[in-house]
């Protein structure tokens, strides 16, 4: 395991010197156990093995990473929290990830974790022993270690023979614009800012149930940043919604029946600062923006919809993959939208759109 500056050079250099799309990346966080979560593991393959390298020990240390990684274009599975991950600590992206999961969804598979695919293609079953492992404690046991090489050793081989796939059935420009998509999509979400504490459910609440839900959330994260644990320890969202909604509709509220006392009257302190606001404090609802609002008929969406079903059942893939309902109602049809919500250029060929 990389530990060491000089460790991190040595690995740079050897990094350096391979093919563009020729090495593997995976990572491991601790966010099932800490507040803030943490990169705590880097795996990393290419054709002479696998490194392990712990940016825990190695902290402010990472230039000789990050230089790499900013030119690089690499292999990943199931990307998406890499991505999130690497931008939070690091600020960078590899100039491309070349996603597994995308490409086997592009082939068709049913099961795209990558356990499902080691096994598809090479019988070899991956314990999940570590899945959830606390990544963060050191030192890291022989089998977390062990957990950790089979995220990546495979990865080239695999890559090689979804290639092989993709290019026969005509399918890797997909690939490539798809995988393309996805990292702008990762950088768009970086640079978005929104209320965290607007769960998912929310939108069902007035304003009063809306203040609940901010004071509640806020409480919670305090709560988790004290113990220093994820704030789904503290409790739920299903119970924020439900506590909030009991306090709009002005019905009692009673806090979790466990948890430390001094936990509890900090919940109960936040109620009565809930219940101490003016009106005017309250947040306002969210007005929907007119992109959200469909550009077509009905009509013609239902039109696609079923076109795009006929192409999918076609080539063997997901209906979704060819374009969702939301992207369908959102898309122009007489220019190519390049922005996140659109649709890329092979999804509208299929769909004989304007490209």
């Amino acid at each position: 395991m990389i530990t060491g500056y000089q460790e991190l050079l040595d690995w740079q250099r050897r990094a350096c010197r391979q093919r563009q799309g020729r090495t593997v990346l995976d990572l491991e966080a601790d966010s099932l156990h800490r507040y803030r979560e943490r990169l705590c593991l880097i795996q990393y393959a290419d054709e002479q093995g696998v490194e392990i390298i712990d940016p825990l020990a190695l902290s402010d240390e990472m230039q000789p990473f990050c230089e790499w990684l900013a030119g690089a274009e690499v292999w990943m599975h199931g990307a998406d929290y890499d991505m999130t991950l690497l931008l939070n600590a690091y600020g960078v992206l590899p100039h491309l990830i070349l996603d597994t999961q995308i490409a086997a969804r592009l082939l068709g598979h049913e099961q795209f974790g990558l356990a499902a695919l080691v096994e598809h293609y090479f019988g070899i079953t991956l314990s999940k022993k570590n899945q959830k492992a606390d990544w963060g404690r050191r030192p890291i046991s022989p089998d977390m270690e062990q957990y950790a090489q089979g995220d990546v050793i495979y990865m080239l081989k695999m890559a090689d023979l979804m290639v092989d796939k993709l290019k026969a059935l005509g399918r890797y420009d997909w690939f490539l614009e798809s995988c393309e998509f996805n990292m702008m999509r990762a950088r768009r979400r970086k640079h978005v800012a929104r209320a965290l504490w607007r769960i998912k459910g929310s939108g069902k609440l007035g304003r009063r149930g809306l203040a609940a839900l901010r004071q509640l959330w806020r409480w919670r994260e305090a709560e988790a940043e004290v113990i220093d644990r994820p704030p789904f320890m503290v409790c739920l969202n299903e119970d924020l919604l439900r506590w909030s909604e009991q306090i709009q509709n002005f019905n009692p509220v009673t806090p979790l029946p466990h948890g430390p006392s001094l936990r509890i009257a900090h919940f109960r302190r936040a109620l009565r600062e809930i219940f101490s606001m003016d009106e005017e404090e309250y947040p306002l609802l969210l007005t929907r923006k007119r992109k959200t609002i469909p550009l077509h008929p009905e009509s013609v969406i239902d039109s696609l919809l079923e076109k795009r079903d006929a192409v999918a059942a076609e080539l063997g893939i997901e209906p979704a993959l060819v374009a969702s309902r939301a992207q369908l109602e959102q898309t122009s049809f007489t220019k190519y939208d390049a922005s996140p919500e659109g649709l890329m250029r092979w999804q509208r060929r299929l769909l004989g759109l304007p490209c």
